[in-house]
């Protein structure tokens, strides 16, 4: 096995564990029903990307996988299913399907759904509050997750795309889209780079960091989260339900704004080509600041190439 991919299943094995313990009965009140339907999503597998990018970061920034850095890792990840949990819902996408398994409304209803969502992200901000009791140089972390989760980011961005913006000039709708998906996806793929790059930096006493290297994370993540939602939206139109484990063929039918319904599949794919070719310069930048960017490379080439 490649070692890149091998450090990727290695990361994957810490974060399902870490998440595990995060739900486990000496954590939560497992005989409540709401635990059944939180575990239920969060633990259904899936490419566990945010959390990955956190560790890979901070790994990449000279710091070890610890107990601290698995909980943070483990947090976004929370963040991020509960988001999935209430996205699929009859009243913003509704959807049936998600890694290949029935949604948490369809087994569990929509009211428990919506307390299943609640309850990971009010989980994640308690495993956050005990993260900066122990180490309170990571307030910023915390900051930083709230901010990209919240109105000025993942959420502002998904009130963006419930809006159905509706203009004849591409130019107009495009801009839009970017905005949109910079916040609604990129959010979330922005905090956890952060994350890993304010771990790292609040463990060592380093004259690596610098607001050069800061901004060319943001970059990587600003650029990351683009591609990767066009390579989400190239899916919903190429691939097959049973290989991406959920519904295909649903942004045309709710007559959706993507980079495929505005652009077509040949100029999405050149616009995905153009980020790529961009993080691509960005790594190289970030590699002659002394930062191992060997993970990082393989990670994000397997993200935007991804068939599933």
């Amino acid at each position: 096995m490649d070692k890149n991919m091998q450090k990727y299943v290695e990361y994957l094995e810490q974060i399902e564990a870490e998440l595990r313990y995060c739900t486990s009965d000496s954590k939560v009140e497992s005989e409540q029903k709401v635990v059944d339907a939180m575990r239920y999503s969060l633990l259904s597998g899936g490419k566990r990307i945010r959390p990955v990018l956190t560790l890979a970061v901070a790994n990449a920034l000279g710091s070890e996988t610890d107990n601290n850095l698995l909980r943070l890792s483990s947090v976004i990840e929370m963040i991020h299913s509960y988001s999935l949990i209430h996205d699929d819902l009859p009243a913003m996408d509704n959807d049936d399907l998600r890694r290949g398994k029935p949604t948490n409304h369809i087994i569990y209803g929509e009211g428990m759904a919506v307390l299943a969502g609640d309850g990971l992200l009010n989980l994640a901000y308690e495993e956050l509050f005990e993260l900066c009791n122990n180490m309170p140089e990571l307030i910023n972390v915390c900051q930083t997750i709230s901010h990209n989760a919240g109105v000025n980011g993942m959420i502002g961005g998904q009130s963006m795309d419930m809006t159905n913006f509706q203009s004849d000039d591409q130019e107009t709708s495009l801009q839009y889209l970017i905005k949109l998906q910079k916040l609604k996806t990129g959010g979330l793929i922005k905090a956890a780079t952060l994350s890993g790059y304010y771990y790292a930096e609040a463990m060592q006493n380093s004259d690596l960091f610098s607001v050069k290297l800061k901004d060319l994370f943001i970059s990587y993540a600003d650029c990351l989260g683009l591609a990767f939602q066009i390579r989400d939206d190239l899916l919903d139109v190429i691939s097959d339900e049973k290989r991406l484990g959920k519904s295909i063929g649903k942004d045309v039918r709710d007559n959706k704004l993507t980079f495929v319904t505005l652009l077509g599949i040949e100029e999405s794919k050149k616009y995905e080509n153009e980020l790529y070719h961009d993080i691509i310069l960005i790594l190289k930048q970030i590699e002659e600041c002394n930062v191992d960017i060997d993970f990082l490379s393989y990670f994000t080439s397997v993200l935007i190439h991804r068939d599933y």
